[in-house]
């Protein structure tokens, strides 16, 4: 139904997309970093959960609506800034020891950590509907079928990528987690990425 040279051309586009550091990468890094892989692994997981409710949206025609109306777009834009704001303000104030666990069921969670990043980030909702259509070709068979099997390999391909991005993160813990006050600066610092991740989010325009 889809070309093969098409499939290609869009994981590579989708799987270059998810190397550009922004709100999954930071969640994915600071927590397989300082939780271990296991919580770097959890974001990756929730982010993929995000995803599917994207693709899905795309598909249907939602998105749509979040890039027609700007007062939508604000508000999942003020709810995608306010929570990296939250959670990076934690990191700064909390820094965690290296002996945290990836305890779940909360807003700190890694999975609801990945999940809600990606969830309430505009611009990957906007990312999907500007990109599937420009790889459905209504002549190779049923749209809708097409935008499915398309967001199904974005999400594996994207998952993939991330995977590497937690193991990396995870082999880098090694060498900080026996240097405490090195370990609590690195989230720290990522505490701060993320609150100007979030600032730069809330002047975007749509």
């Amino acid at each position: 139904m889809i070309a093969f040279s098409t499939l290609i051309a869009f994981t590579l586009l989708n799987m270059s997309f998810a190397l550009i550091p922004g709100p999954d990468v930071i969640c994915i890094l600071s927590n397989s970093i300082s939780r271990g892989a296991r919580a770097g692994y959890l974001v990756c997981f929730g982010i993929a959960s995000a995803c599917l409710f994207h693709v899905t949206c795309a598909s249907l025609g939602l998105t749509a609506v979040l890039a027609a109306i700007p007062s939508a777009f604000l508000v999942v834009k003020a709810i995608g800034a306010g929570y990296l704001i939250w959670l990076g303000w934690q990191m700064l104030r909390h820094p965690s020891g290296s002996a945290v666990s990836a305890s779940s069921g909360s807003l700190r969670s890694p999975f609801v950590q990945g999940a809600l990043s990606n969830l309430f980030n505009p611009k990957i909702a906007i990312f999907f509907l500007a990109i599937l259509p420009q790889f459905i070709q209504p002549s190779h068979g049923h749209p809708g079928l097409q935008a499915a099997i398309l967001g199904l390999v974005s999400i594996v391909s994207g998952t993939a990528v991330n995977l590497v991005t937690a193991t990396l993160g995870a082999r880098a813990r090694q060498f900080l987690v026996s240097r405490d006050r090195l370990f609590k600066r690195f989230q720290q610092a990522s505490g701060a990425l993320l609150i100007a991740l979030a600032a730069r989010v809330a002047v975007e325009k749509a």
